[in-house]
């Protein structure tokens, strides 16, 4: 029994696939409007396409090889951010279906909000995910 313990919590980050899906759709947008010319928040290989950035994406959320995408330990921290917010959004946040729509902001900025507080849920869940997902130690807000 001790064993199966043990073993279950090694394994303690397991994505959230709504909120991981969610995080693609934040990233294919800024993908493509780095691709037109624009601005954008995250680095991309200039060899990356739609199809390769989102098996990346996808193979880093399993948790099994943190340099999966190959992003400075910021936007992976930004990244990640994102998905705790989509994490703890109930499934009938308009962001699952349009992460344009307005209600997504506010959805959104509140549990970005929340985060940025320190909240304890975001803490143990950036903890459980560091390892795995190769994030950087937390900085913590002084209060």
């Amino acid at each position: 029994m001790w064993i199966l313990t043990c073993d279950a919590h090694a394994q303690s980050f397991a994505a959230n696939q709504k909120a991981a899906r969610f995080v693609t759709e934040v990233v294919m947008n800024d993908f493509h409007t780095a691709q037109a010319g624009g601005g954008y928040v995250f680095s991309y290989d200039s060899h990356e396409t739609e199809a390769s950035l989102a098996s990346r994406l996808d193979h880093w959320f399993s948790g099994t090889d943190p340099q999966a995408i190959a992003m400075e330990p910021a936007e992976k921290q930004a990244l990640f951010g994102f998905y705790w917010a989509a994490s703890m959004m109930p499934a009938s946040s308009p962001c699952f279906r349009d992460i344009a729509d307005p209600g997504c902001g506010a959805d959104l900025s509140k549990w970005m909000a929340r985060e940025l507080d320190d909240d304890p849920r975001f803490i143990r869940a950036y903890e459980a995910a560091r390892v795995p997902l190769g994030l950087p130690p937390l900085a913590r807000n002084a209060h």
